[in-house]
Parts: C-alpha cells; sequence; structure tokens
C-alpha cells in the first residue's frame, strides 16, 4: 500500500474522530442547556414526587431574555411559568439550595388561605393533586403577588416549607419546569446529579 493511501486513510480517520468528538460535544451542550438533574429531598411534594426520586427540570419552556431597557425584567421566549405547573427554582434566601413546588399564585393574584383551603381572587382553588392538609389551624392572612412574582405552595402542604414562610419567589429564580421523574436506583448511576431539591 502506497504512502500517498495511507496518508489518504489518516486524514480520513481524524476527520472522522473530530466530527465525532464535535458531534458529542454539541450533543452535551445541547442537553445542559435544556434539562437539568436534581434528586429530591424531603416529602413536600408527596405523593406526587416522593423522597429520593430524581426530577428532570425541562429549561426550553422558560428560556427568557432580559429587556435592554431594564434587565430586572425578562421577556420569556417560549412560555411563562402558569398556575398549577411544578417548577424547580433557586430559594430566594440561598441560590446554592433548589426547590421543587407548584405554582400557586401569579403576578397581581390575591392569595389567601383559610382553614387549609387556598383562595386565588376570592374563589377557592380546586387542588386535586392534595392528600394532606391541615383545616383546623392553617390560616394566611390576604397577600397580593407582585410584579415578576410567584406564589408556590408545596402538594404534601404540612411538611412542606415555601411561599407561606418566605414568601414570594421571581421570574430570576425560575431554573424550570418539572418535566419527569424516575427512580433512585437510576438516579445515582444515570447522570451528574444535583441533590438537595427540596
Amino acid at each position: 500500500m502506497s504512502m500517498k493511501i495511507l496518508s489518504q486513510m489518516t486524514k480520513s480517520i481524524i476527520r472522522e474522530m473530530i466530527e465525532t468528538i464535535l458531534l458529542i460535544s454539541l450533543i452535551i451542550c445541547c442537553f445542559h442547556i435544556s434539562v437539568q438533574n436534581f434528586q429530591v429531598e424531603g416529602s413536600s411534594m408527596y405523593p406526587n414526587i416522593q423522597e429520593g426520586n430524581c426530577v428532570v427540570a425541562e429549561k426550553i419552556s422558560y428560556w427568557k431574555t432580559p429587556y435592554f431597557s431594564n434587565p430586572e425584567n425578562y421577556n420569556y421566549i417560549f412560555d411563562k411559568p402558569n398556575r398549577g405547573e411544578i417548577i424547580i427554582f433557586k430559594f430566594p434566601n440561598d441560590p446554592k439550595r433548589f426547590f421543587v413546588k407548584r405554582i400557586i399564585g401569579l403576578e397581581g393574584d390575591h392569595i389567601e388561605i383559610k382553614y387549609g383551603d387556598v383562595y386565588v381572587n376570592q374563589l377557592k382553588l380546586q387542588e386535586p393533586y392534595l392528600i394532606n392538609k391541615n383545616p383546623e389551624s392553617e390560616y394566611l392572612a390576604p397577600a397580593i403577588v407582585g410584579k415578576g412574582q410567584y406564589y408556590v405552595l408545596g402538594d404534601n402542604r404540612t411538611a412542606s416549607n415555601d411561599s407561606r414562610n418566605w414568601g414570594t419567589i421571581s421570574d430570576e429564580h425560575v431554573i424550570g419546569k418539572y418535566f419527569f421523574k424516575y427512580g433512585s436506583s437510576i438516579c445515582n448511576s444515570f447522570l451528574t446529579t444535583s441533590k438537595g431539591l427540596r
């Protein structure tokens, strides 16, 4: 086999290797910017999401770009968070911690809790996903959700640290929309996981 043919084969192999590396890098990059993996600690979303479950946050739906006139105001490219959706977000009091909760109130909503029932704009919120609330004592004085803010609650109200304790979250805290969950046995071996989702 001539040196010319060997040289052409070597160049072809190197080109294929480079193309493969670039393709893998592109796939990893796309995966990183579109989803994020977490493992749940605690029972605040029981029974819908259980302790030890791994949760995938889908970030594309909530992609946002700041308005150039005011960097604090966000413009959602595809869709903005809506009432009833489960979201993953940075804890307002410590951005290194991550929480998973359900959106109950949106900007301008009037929120009140009476005997364990949530009222949004004076209408009782129907919450079929709940199994555990405290009708005897839980009460929250009326509050109005501020601009660019979300009022969030855990589905397991008696074991959830949420907006009742530390107030609303803002657009800047939102990471993504809950996409799906899977078991802890797969979670620990599948992907690098951010632990401590509460």
